[in-house]
């Protein structure tokens, strides 16, 4: 059963608990929605609430429901371009807290048997961690786009994932790795777009629809046909290519989680999701893996131990029921592993 560290206001337990991870494991990172809160609201019954009206056979109500999911995540990401909205400020400092405390772990290792890359998977379809890694100089980010042409749209090479950045020196031949965080994003981007039988990235947002726009149909059709996103609802592969780029994604999460002394420290997610969850639960058969679960609060440790209630390498670590684990105690969390690290140096 899914053990449960309770940590205090010091946050020491937790500190004490991760140190040995971070420093000799690889590092792996699930972020859900919870994360991108309150600047996108979580994502809630929304999937069974699109299903009840695809059972029904309501589709344009279905499509109506997956149009206000996007454009709220579309409007997220005006805002933050524009730094125009005090909830999307603060999440995107968050954000960028996160990304720089990871660079620096990574940095900061001494094990030159470890790779100095971090996997960063998330379900999220916003662009707060490609903002955040953006805006920090020192941040190697690989979102497994081919950015080696002078194009605009660039093409996914999810192959793009296993490349190692090493940086040589001017008069001598030693070769020194620079940190690199992989960002794997499962269920697609709203920077993603279909082309042919391939996925691009592109910077330029979908137009968004005008309210008559949005009283047709089949314009809302074609909206969401635009994007490359793995929809919370029953049809989720309506597409061989989007089914073929979900399974391939899935399975860089797997191959992550079946590597030796590896730790996944999720954030912000539920485990909701039914394909993800299942990965994990075979992939912990793995006894050198390590499943860590920050649960944002005391009510919903039960929940997370029913979930792996057969599962003896996973730990929650949980807020006392006075308190919470919001993203920027996370992050003091995380970078005060960093003293454990500079006393091993």
């Amino acid at each position: 059963m899914a053990q449960l560290l309770e940590v205090g206001a010091d946050n020491a337990a937790a500190t004490k608990f991760l140190e040995s991870y971070i420093q000799s494991g690889n590092l792996n990172f699930l972020i859900g929605c919870g994360a991108s809160f309150p600047a996108i609201k979580v994502a809630g019954p929304i999937e069974a609430e699109i299903n009840a009206l695809l059972s029904q056979g309501k589709e344009t109500e279905a499509n109506i429901k997956s149009l206000e999911f996007i454009a709220a995540i579309d409007a997220a990401h005006d805002a933050l371009v524009k730094n125009s909205k005090a909830d999307v400020k603060a999440v995107a400092a968050a954000y960028g807290e996160f990304v720089a405390c990871v660079d620096q772990i990574l940095f900061a290792r001494k094990n030159i048997l470890l790779p100095r890359q971090a996997n960063i998977f998330t379900t999220n379809y916003d662009m707060f961690i490609e903002h955040a890694a953006s805006a920090t100089p020192t941040v190697l980010l690989n979102d497994g786009f081919d950015r080696s042409t002078a194009l605009e749209a660039f093409q996914f090479s999810p192959e793009r994932y296993f490349d190692r950045t090493y940086r040589s020196g001017a008069l001598h031949s030693h070769q020194t790795e620079i940190p690199t965080i992989n960002l794997i994003k499962l269920h697609g981007s709203v920077s993603w777009r279909r082309d042919k039988d391939t996925v691009v990235y592109e910077k330029l947002p979908i137009k968004p629809l005008t309210a008559a726009e949005k009283a047709e149909p089949a314009k809302v059709a074609d909206y969401l046909q635009k994007h490359f996103l793995i929809l919370p609802n029953l049809r989720k592969f309506h597409a061989t290519l989007m089914e073929r780029v979900y399974y391939d994604l899935l399975r860089l999460y797997s191959k992550a989680m079946d590597q030796q002394n590896v730790v996944v420290i999720a954030f912000g997610f539920s485990f909701a999701d039914e394909h993800l969850l299942d990965i994990s639960r075979r992939a912990l058969r793995n006894p050198t893996s390590q499943l860590v679960i920050v649960s944002y609060d005391k009510a919903s440790v039960e929940g997370y131990q029913t979930k792996f209630s057969k599962q003896r390498n996973v730990t929650i670590v949980a807020p006392d029921a006075a308190t919470n684990i919001d993203f920027r105690r996370l992050n003091a969390i995380l970078l005060a592993t960093m003293s454990g690290q500079a006393d091993a140096a």
